[in-house]
């Protein structure tokens, strides 16, 4: 429940949070702020909130209190008439909203570890939650704009609601000659998810637009879209546990090398079947190296250190190199062309591979 109303929730943030803005008659170029202040949030709240967690261990209550102030913050939106007290909510919203998911990754995984559930087949909720709102959301809020608070509320409501249900995990206190920095392998897993996310650039930031520009028409630019996330939701339900065994050397560059194959593809061809396999690969790109990673954060960080590690892997990737991916081919697809920013982009996954080549490649991990 808490993955499908989270996710339904981004569903609608993605798309309608800018399409929001505009309709209350802020500019391009504010609209373009208040968002970007959005994505800074993912950068600061995810290892903030992860200390919070590592010093009290009461995940499920932090995880609720975070959601529900975020609802909160986003039913206040239609009162802020100045820029100032705009850009503060989005912030606070941003903050909270950003802190609740490593939050729950990490609940997820002791709960796999324990053998209670299968991690992936329960993030696959969240794809599914994706999907269904951004369609459902495109029909519903077309005309209505003015209620997308409210509805983002709601789904945080019931987030919430599921958090609140989450077990209760036993404190981990350090114990003498427990590792209280960081390890190697743990900091090449961040430059690894850094270097992945940043790669993504191109895709999040202009893959529309690029297909736009190539004659596509708006169907077919969602049914693409629609693809890479039935492919990445296949995985995570068939090929989750076997993922989660195999060791991140071998996962995560062969995830990094099919992600440099994809960029280089769809920046290569504009044609239907070319790109129509280059977004399977959104398997391999996100689902496969997400299970993996996630799980290698928990194994590689001493247990008391679990969350501020899930927080550092999600400010890593999700934050700070989607930020940076989209701005850098932001500039290349405006001064040379959207195929250059997928070449970049595929470099970057490439580099990547120097990081993931030096994790642990057998039972041996330190």
């Amino acid at each position: 429940m808490f993955y499908a109303s989270y996710f339904a929730g981004m569903g609608l943030i993605l798309p309608f949070f800018p399409v929001y803005l505009a309709g209350l008659g802020w500019a391009d170029g504010m609209v373009g702020l208040f968002v970007g202040l959005l994505a800074f949030t993912k950068v600061l709240s995810p290892p903030l909130a992860g200390y919070l967690l590592d010093a009290s261990r009461r995940g499920h209550a932090y995880i609720t209190a975070f959601i529900l102030a975020s609802a909160v913050a986003i039913i206040m939106l239609p009162l802020a008439t100045h820029a100032l007290l705009l850009a503060l909510l989005v912030f606070i919203f941003g903050l909270l909203w950003s802190a609740a998911l490593p939050l729950t990754d990490g609940i997820s995984l002791v709960a796999a570890e324990a053998s209670l559930v299968d991690y992936g087949r329960l993030r696959v909720w969240g794809s599914i939650g994706f999907i269904v709102s951004s369609l459902a959301g495109g029909a519903w809020l077309a005309g209505a704009i003015s209620i997308f608070p409210f509805a983002l509320a709601a789904l945080l409501a019931l987030s919430a609601f599921a958090a609140a249900g989450f077990p209760v995990q036993a404190a981990v206190k350090p114990t003498d000659g427990t590792r209280q920095t960081f390890s190697p392998h743990f900091r090449r897993l961040l430059v690894t998810s850094f270097a992945m996310q940043a790669s993504h650039g191109a895709y999040y930031g202009f893959f529309s637009l690029y297909l736009f520009a190539a004659g596509y028409n708006g169907w077919q630019i969602g049914l693409l879209w629609s693809l890479g996330v039935l492919a990445e939701i296949a995985l995570m339900w068939r090929c989750s546990r076997p993922i989660q065994q195999a060791f991140p050397a071998y996962v995560l560059s062969i995830c990094l090398l099919l992600a440099a194959l994809r960029w280089l593809g769809t920046g290569w061809s504009e044609s239907w079947l070319m790109l129509v396999c280059m977004q399977l690969l959104h398997a391999a790109s996100f689902a496969a190296f997400h299970v993996s990673a996630v799980t290698w954060v928990k194994k590689l960080v001493p247990g008391h250190r679990q969350a501020s590690a899930q927080g550092w892997y999600s400010a890593s990737g999700f934050g700070l190199g989607t930020t940076l991916g989209v701005i850098a081919c932001g500039w290349l697809a405006d001064q040379v062309s959207y195929q250059s920013a997928f070449y970049v982009c595929a470099g970057i996954a490439l580099f990547g591979l120097l990081a993931s080549v030096r994790l642990p490649a057998s039972a041996q991990m330190r």
